[in-house]
């Protein structure tokens, strides 16, 4: 827009000191032609001021040359520095043959002077002028006989091209003709940089406008397939490719396609590494841009068939990685031709789509793995319901068996059903014994389910009543085993709202492991103290201690700090779980701390509240 700007306020410039010009003589009605001839060339810089399109520039330049220089043809070239070529955007009054022979051998015209020198060129008889020799017969054949060729100074001071005029009588040398086609060329060469860059400018504004529905349009397509097929038509569209393709590196070295505007005949296979343009660029991660296809080493028969003359591909980056590449073409019998700007374009594009390949990918790859791991965790809780159901049933089925075998077991040992030897009486106790351990694991087995599934009772639980049964219970047993069964309560205490059965089985299960671990000569203390209106109960014995690799694991099932042949105390493993499990279900808390050789502390929080 700059540029464009500085072009259209030079043209300002040049009509402003037009009119100073005009301003500084006094013009009687019979002005000299040297005034008149200036105040038309004012009219004409107004009238090429302000003109956005070229097609509308062409027929005032027709006006303005009409009127200042009565030619009986015109001709307007444009050179093109890029291609070296010429072309004729404009004329009247002369054959499509002419200008086309102009255009085709303009290296080998007079006129092509204006390329170095930016002179004018009047030739007034042209038709005997040597210098035309070689042209003779075309002129001849267009029948005029006076020439004049004026530069077309583009807006780095070099030759745009030139004005041309024809007359069909022959018109002598006018020094103020002269100046006046240049003057008048160097207003329209001004007019057509402004046009141009202006044209430039809308341009570059709706690629921006483009690129940025292509970036929205990227972040925005949900799925994969969606997104390839969008990129590629959208950048095509943009650059004014007539086809092109998107390739995706896939496993084993592959590379497969998404065509835009392809010929149905070409069969568009996935493509081994390393073969073919399109592995070149996955491989190098650059760009590569081709004015003649058919020329390149790598060039494929089957797209040289199809008229393939241009080719334009870049990688499809993500961070290090180049995940494809998108290629576009031009035809044979494509009017564009692609520039450097429509590779930038492209890119550009290239880095944007190869993000936005890889976060779906990732995306869908999340997708899998959080559908497998929602597979996962049906399973396993179908696995779970399988477990909770037989063991309420094997629970069940067990608990009647084992009291009748245990009331039959204590009848013989109480001798009701006749007097026992020795050897009688020790079976029927080990008997019971085993019967009462097998009680004991189904027991525990029930609680843990009730626990897991929350199938607890909630009453109101008075907090010290609980812990002074429980000292009460296990009173005589700390005697007989001498070792001292002491309590801490605070008064008054928070009451617990929960299964006073359970919660009760939490206290056994420390308690009695406590005295399990804790040798004659010990010490368990029993401390209940209250921590706002939660509950804080504590067991420490001065026992044998947990070993510190250990301590992590005692609360997992059937787990035994003791195994195989060493352990000293019996048990199931599940004690600790289900006091664990328990607190858990009242939503509470147990921790533990250990020193091996002085005691361990168990330490349960509790939700409570006060009693009204």
């Amino acid at each position: 827009m700059d540029d464009y700007n500085k072009t259209k306020d030079a043209l300002i410039r040049e009509l402003q000191q037009l009119r100073s010009q005009l301003a500084t003589l006094d013009q009687p009605p019979d002005s000299p032609p040297d005034v008149r001839q200036l105040t038309a060339l004012t009219k004409a810089a107004q009238s090429l001021l302000g003109i956005h399109d070229l097609p509308s520039l062409w027929r005032q330049v027709e006006t303005a040359v009409k009127n200042l220089l009565q030619p009986d043809r015109m001709a307007l070239y444009l050179y093109d520095i890029e291609s070296d070529s010429l072309s004729c955007p404009y004329a009247f009054g002369l054959s499509d043959e002419y200008v086309a022979y102009i255009n085709r051998t303009f290296r080998l015209t007079p006129g092509n002077g204006l390329l170095y020198n930016l002179a004018p060129i009047w030739a007034e008889d042209v038709q005997n002028d040597p210098a035309f020799s070689h042209m003779q017969p075309h002129i001849q054949s267009e029948g005029f006989r006076s020439l004049a060729i004026f530069p077309l100074i583009n807006n780095q001071g070099a030759s745009g091209g030139g004005l041309a005029l024809y007359w069909d009588e022959i018109r002598p040398l006018d020094p103020n003709s002269l100046n006046t086609g240049f003057t008048l060329a160097h207003m329209i060469a001004l007019a057509i940089n402004t046009i141009t860059l202006f044209n430039q400018t809308n341009q570059t504004l709706l690629r921006e406008k483009q690129l940025g529905e292509i970036s929205r349009m990227l972040n925005a397509t949900p799925d994969l397939p969606t997104l390839l097929g969008s990129i590629i038509k959208m950048v095509a569209e943009l650059v004014r490719a007539d086809a092109g393709l998107l390739g995706l590196v896939i496993e084993r070295g592959m590379m497969t396609f998404y065509p835009h505007n392809i010929p149905n005949s070409m069969n568009l296979r996935p493509a081994p590494r390393p073969r073919g343009l399109a592995w070149e660029i996955v491989n190098s991660c650059e760009p590569i841009f081709l004015t003649d296809y058919p020329s390149h080493p790598e060039a494929m028969k089957k797209w040289i068939d199809v008229g393939v003359t241009t080719f334009m591909g870049v990688p499809l980056r993500a961070g290090d990685r180049c995940l494809g590449m998108l290629a576009l073409f031009n035809l044979s019998h494509s009017p564009y031709q692609f520039n450097q700007r429509d590779l930038d374009v492209m890119v550009s594009v290239g880095q944007q789509a190869g993000i936005a390949i890889q976060n779906l990918r990732l995306l869908a790859e999340t997708q899998q793995r959080a559908a497998a791991m929602a597979a996962a965790l049906n399973r396993q809780a179908e696995l779970d319901m399988m477990k909770n159901t037989f063991t309420q049933s094997v629970s069940h089925e067990l608990r009647s068996p084992l009291g009748i075998i245990y009331g039959h077991a204590e009848l013989l040992a109480s001798e009701s059903l006749g007097p026992l030897n020795d050897d009688q009486r020790q079976s029927s106790e080990i008997i019971m014994r085993r019967v009462m351990m097998l009680t004991n694991l189904v027991d525990d087995l029930t609680a843990l389910l009730a626990a897991e599934t929350q199938e607890l009772r909630r009453e109101e639980i008075d907090t010290i009543m609980l812990v002074y049964s429980l000292l009460a219970d296990y009173r005589m047993r700390a005697e007989d085993l001498d070792i001292t069964l002491e309590a801490e309560i605070e008064e008054p205490m928070p009451w617990i709202l929960g299964d006073s059965t359970h919660l009760r089985r939490v206290f056994d299960n420390l308690v009695s492991n406590a005295f399990k671990f804790t040798p004659s000569g010990g010490r368990i203390t029993l401390r209940l103290k209250a921590v706002g209106e939660d509950v804080h109960i504590e067991v420490e014995d001065t026992g044998e201690g947990i070993p510190e690799d250990k301590v992590g694991r005692i609360f997992e099932r059937f787990y035994q700090v003791e195994s195989g042949s060493k352990r000293r105390h019996k048990g199931t493993g599940l004690g600790l779980t289900l006091v664990k499990e328990i607190v858990e279900a009242h939503r509470g808390t147990v921790s533990v701390r250990s020193k091996p050789g002085e005691g361990t502390t168990f330490t349960i929080h509790i939700p409570g509240f006060i009693p009204k």
